[in-house]
């Protein structure tokens, strides 16, 4: 009877492979008999089994995931009204962090804005440096214009009194050629008497 029952056991060993065929480590009978390969719809349960296991598992996982997060939830002591102070706060940093960004990008652009300024104003010095040196040039110019429109009507000046000293000079010769000619004439008729 003891044999029987150790035979019956090894028989239920070798059917008991989860569906899994016959492996290397089974004896050449259990091979013969498993030598058949499943039908197609056989393997379409099979796959079918193991897609709901697998469904129930995860069912499972995540009832077990939320009854866990329950229990953290009691103990720490987080309540709807907490939970939605703190989402409040969460949705406040986050408009914060928003509001800080935008800060930001102004910033830069006021920056940008700012150096552009800086640079136009450098342009505009420069062109008043010019417009100095410009003017200075000019007022050089202008100046020894003024000098050489002073000396030519110095020149001018000088010429006309000469001019007037020579006509001067040129009547008194005139004045004294007429002079003696007047005494010559008056001398004449002294010689002919």
């Amino acid at each position: 009877a003891k044999e029987r029952k150790a035979n019956k056991k090894k028989k239920k060993k070798k059917g008991s492979g989860g569906g899994s065929g016959a492996g290397p480590s089974q004896e050449p009978e259990a091979a013969v008999e498993g030598a058949e390969a499943p039908s197609e719809g056989a393997e379409v349960l099979s796959e079918a089994a193991a897609a709901e296991a697998a469904k129930k598992a995860e069912e499972a996982r995540l009832i077990r995931l939320l009854e866990s997060c329950h229990e953290e939830r009691i103990r720490l002591g987080i309540t709807a009204e907490s939970q939605a102070a703190a989402s409040a706060e969460v949705a406040k940093a986050v408009r914060l962090d928003a509001e800080a960004d935008e800060a930001d990008e102004e910033a830069d652009a006021d920056e940008e804005e700012e150096a552009a300024a800086e640079a136009a104003l450098a342009e505009v010095e420069v062109a008043r440096a010019e417009a100095r040196a410009a003017r200075a040039e000019a007022k050089a110019a202008l100046d020894k214009a003024q000098a050489a429109l002073e000396g030519i009507e110095t020149a001018l000046e000088e010429a006309a009194a000469a001019a007037d000293a020579r006509r001067a000079a040129a009547a008194a010769s005139r004045a004294r050629a007429a002079a003696a000619r007047r005494a010559a004439d008056a001398a004449e008729p002294h010689r002919d008497a």
